[in-house]
């Protein structure tokens, strides 16, 4: 080997590997210090382009498994608000269900409706305010969402949820119905008591009353209801505030009021009631056809006293020919002074002082023109006699020896006789005899006739004159004659007269009542007849008559009922009739056939009644009445409707059949939403069952769907933890140090380092060998 000093090539031999060394050791504790094995793409090119490759994969696998949890708690919350909306549909089924039952009246369906209405208003508020991180999931906006649940583009699955709101669910029913037209064959009847004109104060009964009637009568001798009240001075100190009461009216009262203002206040507080008021005696007399109540803190006041007045009756012989009433007096006259009270027929008699006998006679014939009085002075006997009933009254009159209460001697006896030739009977024909039914053969008459008319009511006694062929039947009570054959005995229907009323007589007073809800007026001066136009002219009513009793009858059409109601208070029964509701109801047996089901119906059944039964039969069909009395017919399936075996059916219920071959009504679809919904009827109830079934099916499918697909995302979840894991550990493998060998290749560079440092030196002492040559 050659010896040179330029040259130290063994130096630069060590110094090559020393600094490889540093180098190796420089990666050694690069790699150790960051446990990353790629650290520059120096270290490793193809491995640096791999792991990062890798590390994109795992941390965009790590966002897709938060976007598919995200997901899952979405279709979670939906699903949770789904389930409530569903408790509320069935909840709103229920209350169709009960709404749907017959026993419900038309308050309980609306309080049924009330919380319908509730429930359903609850039902749109979930869906519009059921939210996730601020977006609406159930209000229709949340449609076809795509959510990333891949490290890669377009790695999503996608879905939505529909507007689950009143509105937005929908449903369908499906439906046949069968409109009723009036039903022909119901009819209602309101008939009232005998209506009797007005009278006042206490009447005595006529004595030996005889009745010839000369034409064909319906005669009948009855009573009216009066009550008299008399007060013992006129009114003293009234103040305004002052409480005076009429039949419960308040009368309205001025400071220190007259008698007389008195008298007007209250006639002004109840037509019903007349007051009289005498400024020469300063007696308050008040009259009425019915019970007189004054009441009040302050009725002493004007003379009266808080008691009840109760109607007396009044009885009369009616007739169309001369009625005669006689009245004698049954006791002694007391002397008068000029200060008492005695009226006649409500007219007051000029009574002087110490009046008696032929005086007092005169007087009485001079206050009422129509009685006839006269005095027997070796009897000492007054005798009244009148065409007409007679009323004696006033405070006083039992100084006359007619007191008030005083009966009339005698038999009162009603005497009716035929004025027509009887026309061939059979035994077919009606006849009554005050309300009795006589036993009519065919042909009978004359002499027969009477005895049947005898045997039917035995109060009253017929008698038959071959040679005049005159009819005549006296009783010693009112005689009635009825039915629809009386005028073929001779004896035809007329209206009575005198106490009863007949079309001609005056209402003699203002009133007001309602029938249907609609109202009919009249004033004093308007005949029964114009008041029974009036009534008849309401929607529904099909006549309005006095019947041969004396009665108005009000007679429905078209299955409607009637319904009374006063107005103006008492106005009812100036017509003799009460308050209240005559239920419509089939004149006859019918029924009708339903899908092949024959439903019958009995004479005297209500609409009502008449739906109850068809609801009854296992028709597959349910009825309902509308609220003008028709009927409706619905299902859920074709209907089939003919008349039953009486053949009557379908014209008295109102029904018609469908047209066609098949004879068939058939069912339709209708689309509704739940909002639209209403169960106020029964067959509004019936389609709402339909309906809300589709509603609930609805949100069952949406539930189902969402249910799927949070299944997916929790196996997706569980697939990218999978490659999430098995890609972190390729990654790790890439790119992470493998401590063991980079420390065991840090000790091995270390030593290498520190060798060559050594070797080095002395390396850079072989050149020093030269100078040894030299010496």
């Amino acid at each position: 080997m050659s010896m040179s000093v330029n040259t130290n090539l063994t130096s630069l031999t060590v110094q090559k590997n020393l600094n490889k060394a540093g180098d190796n050791l420089s990666t050694s504790m690069t790699r150790l210090s960051s446990g990353l094995k790629i650290n520059s793409a120096k270290d490793d090119a193809a491995g640096m382009q791999i792991a990062n490759r890798l590390t994109s994969q795992v941390k965009g696998m790590s966002v897709a498994i938060a976007n598919a949890n995200n997901g899952t708690s979405i279709a979670q919350t939906a699903e949770g608000a789904m389930q409530e909306s569903t408790n509320i549909l069935q909840r709103l089924r229920e209350l169709a269900l009960q709404s749907a039952n017959s026993d419900k009246s038309d308050a309980d369906r609306s309080a049924l409706q009330a919380e319908f209405t509730a429930k359903t208003g609850e039902l749109t508020r979930i869906a519009q305010t059921t939210t996730f991180g601020g977006r609406n999931l159930l209000d229709g906006s949340f449609q076809n969402q795509a959510f990333q649940i891949g490290s890669d583009a377009n790695q999503t699955i996608s879905f939505g949820m529909n507007d689950i709101s009143a509105t937005g669910l929908k449903g369908s029913f499906t439906e046949a119905s069968v409109g009723g037209a009036a039903m022909k064959n119901l009819s209602a009847t309101s008939v009232g008591s005998v209506l009797t004109n007005s009278a006042t104060t206490t009447t005595t009964q006529p004595t030996n009353t005889t009745q010839p009637v000369t034409s064909a009568p319906s005669a009948t001798a009855t009573g009216s209801a009066v009550s008299a009240l008399t007060t013992a001075g006129g009114p003293s100190g009234i103040l305004v505030a002052d409480d005076i009461k009429i039949n419960g009216f308040a009368v309205t009262l001025t400071a220190d009021m007259t008698g007389t203002a008195l008298a007007a206040a209250i006639e002004t507080a109840d037509s019903t009631v007349t007051a009289n008021f005498d400024d020469t005696t300063g007696v308050m007399t008040l009259t009425s056809a019915a019970d007189i109540v004054v009441s009040g803190a302050d009725v002493a006041k004007a003379g009266l006293t808080a008691t009840t007045s109760t109607a007396t009756t009044t009885t009369t012989a009616t007739g169309t020919g001369t009625a005669v009433s006689t009245l004698t007096t049954g006791g002694t006259a007391s002397t008068l002074t000029a200060a008492d009270e005695i009226t006649i027929n409500g007219n007051k008699v000029a009574v002087t002082s110490g009046m008696k006998g032929t005086a007092l006679a005169a007087a009485i014939t001079a206050a009422d023109s129509s009685v006839t009085a006269a005095f027997n002075d070796t009897t000492g006997v007054m005798t009244l006699t009148s065409a007409a009933a007679i009323t004696v009254g006033g405070a006083d009159a039992a100084k006359t020896g007619f007191a008030t209460t005083a009966t009339a001697t005698g038999t009162a006896v009603s005497t009716l006789t035929t004025g027509g030739t009887a026309s061939t009977l059979t035994a077919a024909d009606e006849i009554t005899i005050n309300g009795n039914k006589v036993a009519v053969t065919a042909g009978m008459k004359g002499t027969a006739l009477a005895a049947a008319i005898t045997a039917a009511d035995s109060s009253v006694t017929a008698a038959f004159n071959d040679t005049t062929g005159v009819m005549t039947l006296t009783s010693s009570a009112a005689i009635v004659v009825g039915g629809a054959d009386a005028a073929k005995a001779g004896l035809a229907n007329l209206p009575a007269v005198g106490t009863p009323k007949n079309g001609s007589s005056l209402m003699g007073g203002d009133g007001s009542i309602s029938i249907n809800g609609k109202a009919v007026a009249w004033t004093a001066a308007e005949s029964v007849d114009q008041v029974l136009v009036k009534m008849k002219a309401i929607e529904g009513i099909g006549s309005a008559s006095i019947n041969a009793e004396g009665r108005i009858a009000l007679t429905s059409k078209d299955g409607n009922d009637v319904k009374l109601a006063n107005i103006d208070g008492g106005s009812l029964a100036k017509l003799g009739l009460s308050a209240g509701t005559s239920q419509a109801k089939l004149t006859a047996d019918t029924s009708i056939e339903l899908n092949g089901v024959e439903v019958k119906f009995k004479k005297g059944d209500t609409a009502d009644s008449i739906v109850s039964s068809i609801n009854s039969a296992s028709t597959g069909v349910t009825a309902s009445k509308n609220t003008d009395g028709t009927l409706k017919l619905f299902s859920n399936k074709d209907i089939t409707i003919k008349d039953g075996s009486a053949g009557t059916g379908l014209e008295a219920l109102g029904l018609t059949p469908a047209t066609g071959s098949t004879g068939k009504t058939a069912a339709t679809t209708v689309e509704t939403t739940v909002s639209d919904l209403s169960i106020l009827t029964a067959a509004d109830s019936q389609r709402t069952v339909q309906a809300l079934a589709d509603a609930i099916q609805q949100i069952d499918t949406q539930r189902s769907a969402l249910g799927a697909v949070q299944n997916r995302l929790t196996s997706t979840v569980a697939n990218l933890q999978s490659i999430t894991e098995n890609s972190t550990a390729a990654l790790g493998r890439v790119q992470d140090t493998d401590f063991a060998s980079e420390a065991a290749e840090l000790t091995k560079q270390q030593t290498l380092q520190q060798a060559s440092t050594a070797i080095l030196s002395q390396a850079n002492q072989l050149p020093s060998a030269v100078m040894k040559l030299l010496q």
